[in-house]
């Protein structure tokens, strides 16, 4: 009879195991459930925002290649390398001849470009006249410039018959 319960005591002491391990995992998992539940829910959502981002992307980059790309050329033609500006000067004094003015030229700085971005050169002009008109032909010139030009500030001043202009301004290279 002793090796009987010795074997029946054994056998329940393995099932009661066996019942608690399953137990303490039913309790596990039944706790973390809401938890794994919310992660699921979360990465689902992030996957939808992911795939959608791509989606626009994707769009996005077909429409630069049918539409934007055409006018790339066009930016090329306005936007000038950093070396075509050497002769920056020559052509502003070429507007300001065609004008019938004085001129004086000065560079202000530059500002190198940025990551995708452009860079600029300041610079500074002085033009004279006699004539109010001649000055207001070259402003308008200036804003026809060839190349992406920003006037940032233009004053005036009268000496008796001569008027001076004194324009600051930018060109941006790429």
């Amino acid at each position: 009879m002793n090796y009987f319960k010795k074997r029946l005591i054994t056998e329940i002491s393995i099932s009661i195991l066996i019942v608690g391990a399953l137990f303490a995992g039913i309790l596990f998992f039944s706790g973390n459930m809401s938890t794994y539940a919310q992660k699921i829910t979360m990465n689902r959502q992030l996957f939808a925002s992911r795939a959608a981002a791509v989606d626009q992307l994707a769009s996005l980059r077909s429409d630069y290649n049918g539409k934007a790309s055409k006018y790339l050329n066009v930016l090329y033609n306005i936007i000038p390398s950093y070396d075509q500006l050497i002769n920056l000067n020559q052509e502003l004094q070429s507007l300001a001849a065609q004008n019938k003015l004085g001129y004086s030229f000065s560079f202000a700085g530059e500002t190198s470009k940025t990551a995708g971005g452009l860079g600029f050169v300041s610079f500074n002009i002085n033009v004279n006249s006699g004539d109010f008109n001649s000055l207001m032909s070259f402003v308008k010139s200036l804003q026809n410039f060839r190349y992406l030009s920003f006037i940032d500030n233009i004053s005036m001043k009268s000496n008796e018959s001569l008027l001076s202009m004194d324009i600051r301004g930018r060109v941006f290279y790429r």
